[in-house]
């Protein structure tokens, strides 16, 4: 746009000046003012006063322009003070939380890692909590258990395992344990509804039990409940208790090489 204009000035100024130039723009004669000015004169007038118009114009848009730069450069330099302070407020917390980390790493410096691998090992005869899983049933005829505590990874169980199990199942309207009533009372075990395979092995599920896993120590292995009638609007809470030390050292073991590392950046 500014080349436009700059172009039209310079044509405008050009062709007034040439029509100007080699003749007369003026009768030297006593007529009105309006018959004395030549043809040649009114183009060098028309050019004279559009130059006039365009370059007025020409100010007003720089102006316009000039003013919107310094609103834009305005606001450019308040966010980058607002950017600057962002910037030491974000250095300011990573020093504080490097000196945090600092501590924590002398903290844990002065842990002996011998006393939690002595903790893994006399706790080993203990049963405790160690996962859960609460699948729901809409009719699938089998279904990956899901670690409640490590979602989503799969739920992984261990030979010596305890899983106790509740089934809750929607009648008519309400959720009530077990599996749907009909017209016979025993019909609310229905042992062969649901089954949950653990490696190898299948374990059929009552509206409620426990069982104890059977497979080799220290290796994991999956689960699926196995749902061969199509049960719908059904759920199966899944408690799984452990006295397996394979699966506490594993959540351990991250803890204890931190403690190594630790205490060999910070010798004693």
């Amino acid at each position: 746009m500014g080349m436009l204009i700059n172009l039209t000035l310079l044509i405008l100024g050009t062709t007034g000046a040439l029509a100007a130039f080699g003749g007369d723009t003026w009768r030297r004669e006593p007529l009105p003012l309006a018959k004395r000015i030549t043809l040649r004169g009114w183009l060098a007038l028309a050019c004279m006063i559009a130059t006039l118009l365009v370059g007025i114009s020409k100010e007003i848009r720089s102006n316009d322009l000039a003013a919107q730069a310094a609103l834009k450069e305005q606001k450019l330099q308040e966010d980058l003070a607002a950017s600057q302070t962002a910037l030491e407020k974000v250095s300011e917390n990573l020093e504080a939380t490097k000196d945090a980390l600092e501590s924590t790493r002398a903290k844990l410096a002065a842990v002996e890692p011998s006393i939690l691998e002595g903790i893994i090992v006399a706790t080993s005869g203990i049963r405790r909590e160690s996962d859960y899983s609460t699948p729901s049933l809409r009719g699938q005829s089998s279904l990956q258990l899901i670690s409640g505590r490590n979602s989503p990874d799969s739920l992984r169980l261990y030979g010596g395992d305890y899983l106790e199990y509740h089934v809750f199942c929607s009648n008519n309207g309400r959720r009530e344990s077990g599996f749907p009533s009909d017209d016979s009372a025993a019909s609310r075990e229905r042992p062969n509804s649901l089954a949950i395979r653990i490696g190898e092995t299948y374990y059929p599920l009552g509206s409620e039990g426990r069982h104890m896993v059977i497979g080799p120590v220290g290796v994991p292995m999956f689960a699926t409940l196995l749902n061969p009638r199509g049960l719908q609007d059904c759920s199966v809470k899944i408690l799984i208790e452990s006295a397996d030390r394979t699966r506490v050292a594993q959540q351990l073991s991250p803890l204890i090489e931190a403690i190594r590392t630790a205490r060999e950046d910070h010798p004693r």
